[in-house]
């Protein structure tokens, strides 16, 4: 037993031990497996071409299952972050090759307990999500699963036996039937090994959570052969029948079960063998067939093991432990030709395979508008668009949401959600837009976002992004303030085409107007003018003119009532607007949050009365001919002149001549 033992990867060990658990990851999606086979063996998840000629044995030996498990701190390291490529790569060789597949969880991952990682008790549940969102994945696919291994050692669980009951296989026998109905469940793995009280174990978990278990697993060695195991398996011993007693002669697993009342339903032997380098190849073979013959020749009382795995399929690279099918480079020993050859005489030729199931979840990212750089303490709106590229539908209540995998992002909260009664069809997009904050630090941070449906699994492509997050201005140089200082205008903006955003710097300008520039201080992008309308209408008015078509926000806060309004600027538009109710006197009843794209926040009204119109509209220019305003001329030096700017080293001159509703007209007096 102990040298049976020192084969497992320790879980608090060694790096080479670390290796070794990666490569015990679970496969899953065995679809055609041979559940009528009784015959399995026990597997440490080789990938590549060592993957494939394990794989291959184990099918030319006509063997229908093998077994895995499932390292939860491997699939799970980081909370919420899921990795299951290396088993899908077994589960793709399995399947091609009709393998059961009896995956057992187990291991805790160090962010999922306070006690010592791999072994001890885990959060109940973040184990019951992990165990529910494994059946659900591989629903179709994985229908047998185990719980833990051998929690009546203390190498492999530091918590007691009612933890093991109540938060391993209560929880997750509960978590793997809602993740998968059809799935069956089986435990608790026990090893046989008085000094571990076993009997007392599979009493009590038979008793107090049988009715979460579809089959009972179990593990059993004898070094003296096939009849030890078997006399430990299925013998009548003195006390058998008086439980107080086991503690002087051990039962047999047979007498605790029909204790227990669970004897006539499924029992799987799920690990068994002998080491090659303690009894040889011939009598290790010997052993082999004569277990078989005990079992699965129909022989009086010795019918009632459903499955038997024999440990394991191959001697590791180092030669020790020996149990072993194969030896280290594959070579078949002398029991693999003999459970082979038993195979062969009673096993029929498996079934075709079913068709692989339909994915039922599935995204793909179509758009971005998150920026790869902002400054320091910048609100702005981004809008991430995901298709549908599944079979399901997504809605909210059905918990499909956009999430941020560790469940945090340093810039907006870590799900977006549907609409209710919302619903986005296979094939279809959903654009979500949302307020997206860059960190008060200076620093480079990561975005990362991706669909889930919660508590089940995260699918499709994930967007990774990183973001330098560049010092703001001084408030003085991002701020413009008017009207005496009673109104303060700030304003954000982004810019998709070059994957900028930062703030406008302020150019103050008279008391009632001012301006930004966003990309260099040459370049004024807008214009904003604040005007007391009190006498027409009660309220100031606020304007702002638009000399850019990236997206931005103008903010625009009331020192004297702590009212606030902020209006957007959608990416490709070029249009002002005006509101002539922006604010009064009278005290602030609400404020505005950041305004997302086709939202306006408090407003604004259209600017009624100001010039005939419900609202500001933008002219095209001709699709042909001459634009608006120029006509052919011979080259002349541009003079400025108080009606007159002078633009682009003395290129253009522009001149402005407005008229109001009311007849009144006149000529725009210029400010270079």
């Amino acid at each position: 037993m102990q040298s049976r033992l020192a084969r497992r990867p320790s879980p608090i060990g060694s790096l080479a031990a670390a290796i070794l658990l990666i490569s015990l990851g679970l496969a899953s999606r065995p679809a055609g497996a041979q559940d009528g086979s009784p015959y399995g063996v026990d597997i440490h998840s080789p990938t590549g071409a060592e993957l494939t000629l394990d794989l291959d044995r184990v099918q030319a030996a006509g063997i229908g299952w093998v077994h895995v498990a499932v390292i939860w701190p491997y699939v799970e390291g980081q909370q919420g972050v899921f990795d299951w490529s290396a088993y899908d790569e077994i589960v793709a060789a399995a399947q091609a090759r009709h393998l059961g597949i009896l995956a057992t969880i187990l291991y805790t991952p160090a962010w999922a307990t306070a006690a010592p990682t791999w072994i001890g008790v885990p959060d109940q549940g973040a184990w019951a999500n992990f165990c529910r969102a494994a059946a659900a994945r591989y629903k179709g696919s994985i229908r047998y699963w185990g719980l833990w291994n051998e929690p009546n050692l203390a190498e492999f669980w530091e918590g007691s036996r009612q933890q093991y009951i109540d938060v391993i296989l209560k929880a997750g026998a509960d978590a793997i039937h809602a993740g998968n109905p059809d799935a069956q469940v089986g435990g608790p793995a026990l090893a046989h090994l008085t000094s571990a009280k076993w009997y007392d174990w599979l009493t009590d978990v038979l008793a107090k959570a049988g009715d979460r278990l579809d089959f009972v697993t179990h593990h059993v060695y004898d070094s003296s052969g096939n009849g030890g195991v078997t006399s430990k398996l299925n013998d009548s011993t003195v006390f058998g029948g008086t439980p107080g007693l086991w503690g002087l002669v051990a039962p047999s697993v047979r007498e605790v079960l029909e204790n227990s009342s669970w004897f006539g339903r499924p029992f799987w032997l799920t690990e068994t063998g002998w080491q090659t380098s303690e009894v040889g190849e011939s009598r290790q073979a010997q052993y082999y067939t004569g277990f078989l013959d005990d079992w699965f020749t129909g022989q009086h009382r010795q019918d009632w093991i459903a499955k038997v795995f024999f440990y394991e399929i191959k001697d590791p690279a180092s030669g020790t432990p020996t149990w072993g099918l194969l030896k280290p480079d594959g070579t078949p020993k002398m029991c693999y030709a003999a459970y082979r050859d038993f195979i062969a005489g009673r096993q029929p030729p498996p079934p075709p395979p079913p068709p692989p199931p339909a994915q039922t979840d599935g995204a793909t990212l179509v758009a971005s508008d998150i920026p790869n750089t902002m400054e320091a303490g910048q609100a702005i709106a981004v809008s991430l668009t995901f298709k549908n590229t599944g079979s399901t539908a997504w809605t909210a209540g059905a918990n499909y949401k956009l999430g941020a995998p560790g469940d945090t992002d340093p810039f907006a909260p870590a799900r977006q959600l549907l609409a209710a009664g919302e619903s986005i069809a296979p094939g279809a997009q959903r654009t979500f837009t949302f307020p997206y904050t860059a960190p008060l630090a200076p620093g480079s941070y990561a975005t990362h976002w991706q669909m889930l449906r919660e508590g089940v699994a995260w699918f499709g492509g994930e967007l990774t992004q990183t973001v330098a997050v560049n010092p703001a201005p001084a408030p003085v140089d991002r701020t413009l303030e008017l009207f005496g200082r009673r109104f303060s205008v700030a304003v954000s903006w982004l810019d998709p085409a070059s994957g900028h955003a930062g703030f406008g710097r302020a150019v103050p300008g008279s008391d009632e107007t001012g301006s930004f520039w966003f990309f260099s201080a040459a370049n004024l992008e807008l214009v904003v003018k604040a005007l007391d309308g009190r006498a027409v209408n009660g309220h100031y008015w606020l304007f702002y003119g638009a000399l850019s078509d990236v997206e931005y926000w103008v903010t625009v806060t009331d020192l004297a009532t702590g009212a606030v309004k902020t209006y957007h600027n959608p990416h490709g538009n070029l249009c002002g607007r005006g509101d002539t109710s922006a604010f009064s006197d009278a005290p602030a009843t609400k404020s505005a949050a950041l305004a997302l794209p086709g939202t306006a926040v408090d407003g604004p009204a259209s600017p009624a009365g100001l010039a005939g119109e419900g609202a500001w509209i933008a002219v095209p220019l001709p699709e042909t001919g001459a634009p608006v305003g120029f006509a052919s001329a011979a080259a002349a030096t541009c003079a400025a002149g108080p009606q007159d700017l002078c633009l682009l080293g003395d290129r253009f001159r522009v001149s402005v001549r407005w008229h109001t509703p009311q007849g009144a007209s006149g000529d725009g007096q210029a400010t270079p």
